[in-house]
């Protein structure tokens, strides 16, 4: 990784608590399925980025497949953050910075059933698309 480089590199759900991608995230013994999943992210930045204090903008779309749309309520609100330890940047034997965030999904009632993914998007202060990713195709049951 270049030292002035940022990049988002995983993307996936999973069931709350755990860290396994799991394409059916709120299945669970209960009838009609569990009613959050965790949204699992990380991001690598290089020796200087990683730690300069720049600010960006962190934005994860839900796109709801079976309708061809987004689905605004299992969205993430885009976030400002800092490149900084302060925001969860830790530094690498390496040299690089790796950052793990985690959000918990209320899940929709209305998109049960239909096939989901995420889609994020790292962009610098300028505006200028640092990075983005997809998430695995998933089914809320």
């Amino acid at each position: 990784m270049q030292a002035n480089d940022a990049e988002l590199t995983e993307l996936y759900t999973a069931a709350v608590g755990e860290e396994v991608e799991n394409n059916e995230p709120n299945a669970d013994n209960s009838a009609g399925g569990a009613a959050t999943f965790d949204l699992r992210l990380q991001a690598v930045a290089g020796s200087v980025r990683g730690d300069d204090g720049s600010d960006y903008k962190l934005r994860i779309d839900c796109i709801d497949e079976t309708l061809a749309e987004r689905n605004g309520n299992m969205s993430v609100a885009e976030q400002t953050q800092q490149f900084d330890n302060g925001n969860g940047w830790v530094q690498q034997p390496s040299g690089n910075f790796v950052k793990e965030q985690k959000n918990t999904i209320t899940v929709d009632a209305l998109a049960k059933g239909h096939v989901l993914r995420y889609v994020a998007t790292l962009r610098g202060n300028n505006g200028d698309v640092l990075s983005f990713i997809e998430s695995n195709k998933f089914v809320l049951i």
